[in-house]
């Protein structure tokens, strides 16, 4: 007795006329795919700390460098339409805080209404840098150039749109 397999082989050899129509898979996405997603990112309290719910998707390159790891990590092998919740750890989001990048400053350098939390930009060796106050005490300041989620998991919530050429 002959198996499934060897008797679908046997009737295409005996029957094939030469034309075929290809079936297609269910496309997944891949390292240097462009996508495009709709997400919610959210501190480990589950405040919502970006969303992109009531724009257009975002598009970008997975494993480019406009976007964290842990989101391109995540995005290998999902399907359009496919929804997907994961945690994502400082090593794979905006790494950890480097006490380095911080620095005290005389008060007298921070501009009139700056506020603790507020961000500036300052040229550091011809280099634009973006710096947040961490703190304003009586005489002086501390400016932080770690980015303000430096340290922090974070939970993403991914809606894959599309993989491709925007259309």
């Amino acid at each position: 007795m002959q198996n499934l397999g060897t008797r679908v082989c046997h009737l295409l050899a005996n029957n094939f006329s030469g034309h075929y129509r290809k079936i297609p898979t269910m496309l997944t996405v891949s390292q240097g795919d462009d996508v495009r997603i709709h997400y919610s990112t959210r501190s480990m309290h589950g405040n919502v700390i970006e969303t992109s719910e009531h724009r257009e998707p975002f598009e970008f390159t997975v494993g480019g460098p406009e976007v964290i790891e842990g989101l391109s990590h995540a995005l290998l092998g999902m399907h359009i339409g496919e929804k997907k919740r994961v945690t994502v750890s400082p090593d794979q989001a905006f790494g950890f805080r480097d006490s380095k990048l911080q620095q005290h400053a005389p008060r007298s350098g921070l501009p009139e209404r700056a506020e603790e939390g507020d961000q500036l930009t300052v040229n550091c060796a011809g280099r634009d840098l973006d710096v947040w106050i961490r703190s304003v005490l009586d005489d002086e300041f501390v400016l932080d150039a770690n980015h303000p989620l430096a340290g922090e998991s974070l939970i993403l919530d991914i809606e894959l749109i599309g993989v491709g050429p925007s259309p």
